[in-house]
Order: structure tokens, then sequence, then C-alpha cells
């Protein structure tokens, strides 16, 4: 199950105010809308999110989440260059920016708590996640409330797994071509991994959690390349979402679900129907180890001369986050021996990072060694 690093409270995923209120679960009604925010501070307290072990989540993300940083990053080398470069002005006040890097900036006064007037949130700051607090920041510590009684008043429901993705997606994989050209890296996004990497303030203990993450987010990334394919064909995000499909496809749950073809409308509904439902489901070692062994005997379609450089690459750059997430989950489970197979695990991923100088035969070769290291790596 999913909790919060205080696992006596289930559903307050931001404990923020400790008084209760008096009253039956029967008669609890969400508080009337105020639809503000109430700045990050408002879950800093010790006795909230900012205490010690079991309540120190914000703690975590204020000393090590990398949300904390995305706005400090505007006012550096290449995000100054890509301003000049579109006629931005300072990017840390262009929208076209902070509507990623800092959202709390494009908020209206309106809708901020009087504190946060003078000194708004900087970066990605709690509310940017679980919505703006105003509504649901007292409600949601009654412990005679529950969950879905909580989630109406406004905080997003992030133990949903489709939901955290849909939270993440927008900012960490869809940019405007023109930032892209400007000098803006190219953005990708696979939940699992980067979840990991925050790190991450809460603790999900549910089982096969890695891969439902691993697999959720790599189906709404479809949608949303198939969304923006739709709009206005780019070839460039087309190889890349040609990759994705056929990343998925290799799953069981994918195969079944998604069409097949360039017809982009549909494989959005397909996407979102094949995220919803992949959320929901629990992965056995078994099914880990299998779709670990089916990815690793891709390595015979890169050892085609005749494919075009460019698709394998864009393969090779999913194909190998999948493949580490796969083999974390199964780390997790215990019962795997490690150096050989992540070392070679470390090859495969260094060559698929080369970009243009991506060498599809090398990248075979050590994707089929890769192969040859799961049965020695899995031995009881």
């Amino acid at each position: 199950m999913i909790r919060p690093k205080n696992p006596a409270v289930f559903a307050q995923l931001a404990l923020c105010f400790a008084a209760v209120l008096s009253a039956s679960a029967a008669e609890i009604k969400p508080p009337a809308e105020t639809h503000f925010f109430t700045g990050a501070q408002s879950c800093a307290s010790s006795s909230c999110h900012g205490g010690g072990t079991g309540r120190n989540e914000f703690l975590v993300y204020q000393k090590k989440d990398r949300h904390v940083f995305a706005a400090g990053i505007l006012g550096k080398g290449t995000s100054l260059k890509i301003a000049e470069a579109l006629g931005l002005g300072e990017p840390t006040k262009a929208a076209q920016c902070t509507v990623c890097h800092s959202p709390m900036e494009a908020v209206a006064a309106t809708r901020l708590a009087p504190e946060m007037k003078q000194t708004p949130d900087r970066g990605v700051s709690c509310e940017a996640c679980h919505g703006a607090a105003g509504e649901w920041l007292r409600f949601h510590t009654r412990k005679d409330a529950t969950y879905q009684q909580i989630l109406a008043t406004g905080l997003r429901d992030l133990i949903d797994v489709g939901g955290r993705a849909n939270a993440c997606v927008a900012c960490h994989l869809n940019l405007d071509e023109k930032i892209r050209q400007a000098g803006h890296p190219e953005l990708f996004f696979e939940l699992d991994g980067q979840a990991a990497l925050e790190p991450p303030h809460y603790v999900d203990a549910r089982p096969s959690i890695g891969p439902r993450s691993w697999i959720t987010g790599q189906a709404t990334a479809l949608r949303e390349m198939s969304w923006k394919l739709s709009t206005a064909r780019d070839e460039r995000l087309a190889v890349r979402w040609k990759a994705l499909v056929w990343l998925l496809q290799m799953t069981e749950a994918g195969a079944k679900e998604l069409p097949s073809g360039e017809d982009f409308s549909a494989m959005q509904g397909a996407a979102d129907l094949l995220a919803r439902k992949v959320s929901r489901e629990v992965w056995t070692k078994n099914q880990i180890t299998g779709q670990l062994r089916k990815y690793a005997s891709s390595h015979k379609e890169f050892s085609d001369a005749k494919a075009d450089r460019t698709a394998l690459r864009r393969r090779a750059e999913v194909l190998v986050p999948a493949m580490d997430r796969l083999w974390a989950a199964l780390k997790k489970e215990g019962g795997v021996v490690t150096p050989g197979f992540e070392k070679s695990l470390n090859a495969v991923s260094t060559l698929s990072h080369e970009g243009d100088d991506f060498a599809p035969a090398e990248f075979a070769k050590a994707l089929g060694e890769l192969e040859a290291q799961i049965d020695s790596a899995l031995k009881p």
C-alpha cells in the first residue's frame, strides 16, 4: 500500500494541521470553495510535514527534490541564451518558461493567500502537484473524512498511478519546437525512474509499483505524443512516437490494446485506455523477468544493417530505461546476483546515449551480452 512516511495516516498526503474538527463521517461536507493557494510553508510546520522521521516530507522535498531548483536554472547560461534567441526577455519572468519551471509566478493575485502575495513560491512547489490547498488544507486532516471526500475538496489524487503520470507528463514531455530549436534539451518522460531520482518524499510499498509506474508513464507519454502529432505532423517527434509504440507493443497489455498504423487520434485514445488499465495491474516476478528477457532479445533487430539508424537510436532511448526499471523491480524482490548484469546494463546505457554517433551494431552486441547475463543474474 502507499502511505505517507507517518504510517498512522493513510489518506493525508499533505498533513499540514494537527487539529481535527469533530463530526461523524456521514455529516462531513466539503468546505466552501475558496480557490486559493496557501504556499509551501503551510505544509512545513514541525507538527505536519516539516518534522522529523515519519513527518519529514517537506524536509526531503526542500533539501533534495530537484523540483526545488527548477526556477533557479532560469537565471543561468542556457536559459538566458534560449530566452534571448526567442526574444522572451528575462526567462524568470517569461510565461513560456515559468509555466513549468515556476508555476506560481503565473497565478493571479486573487488566488493567492495573503502571505503568498508578498513571497510567492518559486520552483515547483507542493501545490503545483497536489493542487491548490485553500479548499482542502484543514479538511484533509480530519480522521473521520474518507479519501474520496478529501479528493472532492480539490486534493489531486496522486495515490493513483495514472493520476501521478497525468500530473507530471505535461512539463516533463511536451516542449514547443521553437524552444527546443533555441537550445532547450529534448524532454523524455519515464515516471518510475524520474520519481526515484527526485528522490521521492513519500513511501509507496504497493506490490510491483515500479513496473506499474514505468508502463503507465510510457502509455501516458504515448497518449501525449499522439495528441501532438494529431494536431500537426512533426517528423522528429514521429520517429520517437514509433519507438514508443514499438516498446509498448512488446508488452502483453500493449499488444492487445494498441492499434497498428499511424492513426494518431486512434492511438491517443488507445494509449489513454492502456494507461488506465495498466495503472491497476500487479506484476508478478515471473512477468517482470519475462518482459526483461523479451526486451533483451530485441538485440536481433538492432543488427539489421538495412534498418534506419535514427529509428534504432530512438528505440534504444526507450528500451534501456525500460530494462533498468524492470531490473530495479527484480532487485527489490530479492534473489538476484547483480554485478555482471549491471555491468552489461551500464554498457548498453552508455551506447544508447551517443546521439547522432549511435552505433546499432555495437549496441546490438552489448544487448546480446546483456541477454546472456540474465540467467546467471537470476540464480537463486
